[in-house]
């Protein structure tokens, strides 16, 4: 699924949500996130934002004030892209790599270290930013809300290479379940390899051209369900309806 914002950003979302959450999108623009991030939000539901982790500590990050009270971000905005633009070989197609970690409503109100913490473990079991490595992508991680942050990095190694981005959600759930565990948060299922996809976009409308209610695979997964709950047996699960041969020997 493809978000965009008005800024140029452009963002697509890979995983749903479970609490604690670490939803993984890919953009293009980190200077139309970063203010997107620090701005009012789309119901003026930011409030004070501001950094809790980064490449580096977070005073040496934040972007100074104007004196209208406005923010600039050019530095910041320079100092992350810098990697893409030292890159030996050419770069990903969508370098912003942006994650949105957040708890469940039940769960306790975390402080900055602890949301810290929680971008740290991130970015460590993701591979983009282990524990030590200081070639490491440039990356930051802003709060402007009680319940979540938003980690942002650049897919550029800062010893001009590209890092390795595959399964980075099932990392991201990793961390999430360390978090969890360290800090007392509902826990949640791991993240694993076998359960259903959802219907792509190319099922879902072609579902809606035959005037279906959903597609097709949703109908017989549901199906071959019912009769699993019914079956007895091996043999009634596969009998053909209405046959009355019992299975091969």
């Amino acid at each position: 699924m493809m978000r965009r914002n008005r800024f140029g950003g452009a963002f697509r979302e890979y995983a749903g949500s479970v609490p604690l959450i670490g939803k993984v999108l890919r953009g293009t623009r980190v200077s139309g996130l970063i203010w997107y991030l620090y701005g009012p939000g789309r119901r003026e539901e930011h409030v004070n934002p501001r950094l809790v982790a980064g490449w580096r500590h977070p005073a040496e990050l934040e972007p100074p004030l104007r004196g209208d009270g406005t923010r600039d971000f050019r530095r910041l905005n320079g100092l992350l892209r810098q990697p893409s633009a030292a890159l030996v070989r050419q770069g990903f197609d969508k370098p912003v790599w942006h994650c949105v970690a957040r708890a469940a409503p039940d769960d306790p109100v975390l402080s900055d270290a602890q949301w810290a913490q929680v971008a740290e473990e991130i970015m460590h079991r993701t591979g983009l930013a282990g524990f030590g490595d200081d070639d490491a992508v440039r990356w930051i991680a802003v709060r402007h809300a009680e319940d979540h942050i938003h980690i942002v990095a650049t897919l550029a190694r800062q010893d001009g290479t590209k890092p390795r981005i595959w399964n980075d959600f099932y990392r991201v759930r990793e961390a999430c379940q360390a978090i969890e565990r360290r800090y007392g948060l509902r826990p949640t299922a791991p993240a694993d390899r076998t359960a259903a996809r959802r219907p792509s976009r190319a099922e879902t409308e072609h579902a809606h051209r035959r005037g279906w209610e959903e597609p097709g695979r949703v109908t017989l997964k549901r199906a071959v369900h019912t009769a699993a709950a019914g079956a007895a047996s091996e043999w009634e699960f596969l009998r053909p309806a209405g046959g009355s041969r019992g299975p091969r020997s």
